[in-house]
């Protein structure tokens, strides 16, 4: 694999992988299914019998029903890039930020049965699923009526069974057949009283492949408008049809924890506002918190959410949607498809911060300023670059995507790190600074690695964090507070930044550093082992890692 990038972590992560205990990941591929009536014979349930006929409209089942209503259409179909959507766009499709209008039509079947002589219809029951054998079923009971409408079919094909339910007990079920759905993401769901619901599956990937669906999952928390708590109608489809295993909080508090029964719930509170503006950054460790539960197999079905599934779930929803190859637009675009719940304002990328929630075009001009060919390849370097290993990532990637897959240019080497001073690296716990581990670097101090590159023109990357004032930091260039030397050479730092608009200085909670990725500039390099020094002419920062990447032109 062509080693693109080059990077001096400090810390480097050991992965223990273990089986996934959901039957979604044997999904077959939506493009695969057909409508064939005798695809699979599942084995009779107790009280099954023979007798009478099902009658289908093969024309009506490979016709894709559509999911999303005619406004969320108009969003979903928006003829400019999202990434400069503005609030008149989001006004003509009646996304208002403040109401809820994030449900999704109801997907309808409609069959005929004759009954066998002497056997009288008590009502009718659905059984549907991603899969050919029905595993992972959704259930929905019916009327007496042949025929069911109901919510959250998947995208795509598919499978299901009519069993029709005799008022002797017994019961008669239909060949599997298939039925079609767009395959226009978002899957938004229903899901009780809860709003801005809907699975990350569905979306194709920059190579050419699917997300899988039914694994991963956005959206509000508990006291999502500060009172409302899920229904047993939202707990039951949580529990029941997505079968939700593992919770992730990435609010505030536990207040908006959901707390499922039977599930884990992983408290990965992160900070969000204007100061300084890079949720990534200063939610690091949240965010590497995050990559460790989908790393595990074992903690799918995972949902994922902060109190109304916006701001911070959005961060995080970039993340995953970047990592796993869903195209930048794609990922706007799931950021902006929240303004169909009640989010109290509505958010578009280059909207002023307030108080309820950032300008997100502030952080993500960060990570598509990085190097990379495509926005996978700069949030995988972004992720690299905090902290989270290769291996975790590759593991994601693989797992949560069927069919062809990126060769990702970015299998990092991570460089010989060597603090030269006296000082330790510094651990992380609770203390929510980022990034897990740094090097303290005073005045004065170095720290380097050494690494071998390829030739050619190289960006350097540093990410790292100013501990001083905020108005010396908003007065200092970061080119006069740093040095930076090739193999003992030193280097015209480019930068124009100060240490404010560099991403430095504390956050408004938490005690937490701001640390941001900042290039330096580009340098010639030969095919050679070469050593990277950063020092310190005034201040102390905290250098959680350097990096070499092919210079993007």
């Amino acid at each position: 694999m062509n080693k693109k990038y080059v990077l001096g972590s400090l810390l480097i992560f050991a992965l223990t992988m273990t089986g996934c205990q959901n039957g979604n990941n044997n999904n077959p591929s939506s493009g695969g299914a057909n409508s064939d009536s005798s695809i699979i014979q599942p084995s009779k349930d107790p009280g099954e019998i023979t007798g009478g006929t099902f009658n289908f409209n093969e024309e009506e089942l490979n016709t894709a029903q559509e999911i999303h209503t005619a406004n969320q259409l108009k969003y979903l179909n928006l003829s400019k890039d999202y990434y400069d959507m503005t609030k008149s766009d989001l006004d003509a499709c009646d996304a208002m930020g403040n109401k809820n209008v994030s449900t999704p039509e109801k997907t309808t079947l409609n069959w005929e049965f004759t009954a066998p002589d002497g056997y009288e219809v008590k009502n009718y029951t659905l059984v549907f699923s991603q899969s050919m054998d029905l595993s992972d079923p959704y259930t929905v009971v019916g009327t007496k009526e042949p025929t069911i409408s109901f919510y959250n079919s998947f995208l795509g094909t598919n499978y299901f069974k009519i069993v029709a339910n005799f008022t002797t007990g017994d019961k008669q079920s239909s060949d599997v057949k298939t039925f079609k759905v767009t395959e226009q993401a978002p899957r938004n769901l229903y899901v009780g009283n809860m709003p801005n619901f809907r699975d990350m599956g569905g979306r194709t990937t920059y190579a050419g492949g699917k997300v899988k669906q039914g694994l991963i999952y956005r959206g509000a928390g508990n006291k999502f408008d500060y009172n409302s708590a899920p229904n047993a109608d939202a707990q039951d489809v949580m529990l029941n049809q997505l079968r939700l295993k593992t919770e992730i909080n990435v609010a505030d508090g536990t207040g908006n924890n959901i707390n499922l029964s039977g599930n884990k719930v992983v408290d990965a509170f992160m900070d969000y506002g204007a100061v300084p503006y890079s949720n990534l950054a200063r939610n690091s460790v949240k965010i590497r918190q995050v990559m460790d539960v989908l790393a595990d197999e074992s903690n799918y079905p995972v949902f994922y959410h902060c109190r109304i599934g916006t701001d911070r779930t959005g961060i995080t929803g970039f993340m995953i949607n970047g990592l796993l190859g869903v195209p930048f637009n794609e990922a706007v675009q799931d950021y902006g498809f929240s303004n169909f719940a009640p989010i109290d304002n509505q958010r578009y990328p280059h909207k002023t911060p307030d108080n309820n929630g950032d300008d997100i075009a502030k952080y993500l001009d960060e990570i598509l300023a990085l190097p990379g060919e495509t926005f996978q390849e700069q949030v995988y370097l972004a992720l690299r670059m905090i902290g989270v290993s290769a291996e975790k990532l590759d593991k994601i990637i693989d797992f949560m995507t069927e069919g062809a897959k990126a060769e990702i240019p970015a299998s990092f080497k991570v460089g010989e790190g060597d603090l030269l001073t006296s000082d330790v690296a510094k651990s992380i716990s609770s203390d929510f600074k980022a990034p897990g581990t740094y090097y303290a670097m005073a005045s004065g101090k170095k720290v380097s690695f050494k690494a071998t590159t390829t030739a050619g023109k190289k960006d350097v990357i540093v990410y790292m964090g100013y501990t001083g004032s905020v108005s010396q930091s908003t007065s200092t260039k970061l080119s006069a507070s740093i040095t930076l030397k090739i193999d003992g050479v030193e280097q015209t730092i480019t930068n124009s930044k100060n240490l404010w608009t560099a991403g430095f200085g504390q956050t408004r909670s938490r005690d937490r550093y701001g640390y941001m990725f900042n290039i330096l500039g580009n340098y010639d390099f030969t095919a050679a082992e070469h050593t990277v020094e950063i020092s310190s002419k005034n201040g102390t920062f905290n250098v959680g890692s350097i990096t070499i990447a092919d210079h993007a032109a």
